[in-house]
């Protein structure tokens, strides 16, 4: 939805006028609060029609400048709120293929782990060991759901607020600055615009975005190993098949090395998880905080009075 700027403008216009019938109501009657006080009003009435007039200029040299700040990943083709857009729709399909795997090789995981072998003269649970790495793979999952909710929050409201903030927050912020009374509120929504489209993709995008390739092939070799895959149901009652099974899965001379292999993609899938948990959460909240100090300030400067303070009336 974009906010028409004849609006903006005609109020500006009408601030222009309104603060020279204050100027000459306050020569007229001695006043010079209300004298100085449309002096004020007309300082900001001429700054709010020049950001009236250039906002077609502000709109594209915003949106060229954060083209050029927008990093060096896949997603280079348009603004940087656009880019920073399509980079946490990628890593929001990625994490959900990574969460896929790791789901598969917990199943995997966890259910050699349970197989107790029951012969004549005695039991064994040659792979009991496994409930540990079991439980950090259960952990890793729950992460990874986490994560992939966080993205995919992340990916709504850019949504949401990347359309709007040149286009609606701006002209809105430009609207209420006219006004004395919601003049800061004005400021802020401006600060904001200029603060969300900028700042706080250039600061994202500063982070090493997350290469999750290696573990995903770690992973697929892993969970695709034909050495590895379950037992039949119809095997399960023979303990000599499993058995056999399983010192297949362990034979080193023939290259399978089922517990090296699961701790290789355990580490992996850790390297990973990190790697997004940085990206998703630890980026984005520094961004945030860095260009809600920003906004501070650009609000301070946008609405706060010039020379004269309206409280002198």
């Amino acid at each position: 939805m974009a906010l028409d700027l004849t609006i903006a403008g005609t109020i500006v216009a009408l601030s222009i006028v309104l603060s020279g019938i204050l100027i000459g109501l306050g020569r007229a009657l001695g006043s010079h609060k209300v004298e100085y006080f449309g002096r004020e009003e007309l300082i900001q009435a001429i700054i709010n029609a020049a950001l009236v007039g250039a906002y077609a200029t502000i709109t594209l040299t915003a949106t060229q400048i954060s083209a050029e700040i927008s990093g060096d990943g896949l997603c280079t083709g348009g603004s940087a709120i656009e880019n920073l857009l399509c980079t946490y729709e990628g890593v929001s399909g990625s994490t959900y293929s990574l969460l896929t795997a790791a789901v598969d090789l917990h199943s995997m995981a966890a259910y050699y782990q349970s197989i107790v072998l029951d012969f004549s003269t005695f039991s064994i649970q040659p792979l009991a060991h496994l409930s540990s790495v079991s439980m950090m793979l259960e952990a890793q999952v729950l992460t990874l759901q986490q994560l992939l909710l966080f993205s995919e929050i992340h990916v709504q409201l850019l949504s949401f607020f990347g359309p709007q903030l040149l286009t609606f927050f701006f002209p809105l912020g430009l609207v209420f600055r006219a006004f004395f009374s919601t003049r800061r509120l004005g400021g802020f929504l401006i600060a904001l615009s200029f603060g969300l489209y900028l700042l706080y993709p250039s600061m994202v995008m500063v982070f090493p975005q997350p290469d999750l390739n290696e573990t995903e092939v770690s992973l697929a070799q892993m969970n695709n190993n034909t050495n590895y895959t379950t037992t039949p149901i119809l095997d399960l009652n023979d303990n000599y098949a499993i058995a056999g099974k399983m010192d297949n899965m362990t034979n080193l001379t023939a290259g399978n090395d089922f517990t090296g292999d699961l701790t290789n993609s355990v580490q992996h899938l850790t390297y990973a998880t990190s790697s997004l948990a940085i990206f998703i959460i630890l980026a984005p909240l520094f961004s945030f905080i860095v260009t809600l100090i920003f906004i501070k300030e650009v609000t301070d400067i946008f609405g706060g009075e010039f020379f004269y303070s309206v409280g002198m009336l």
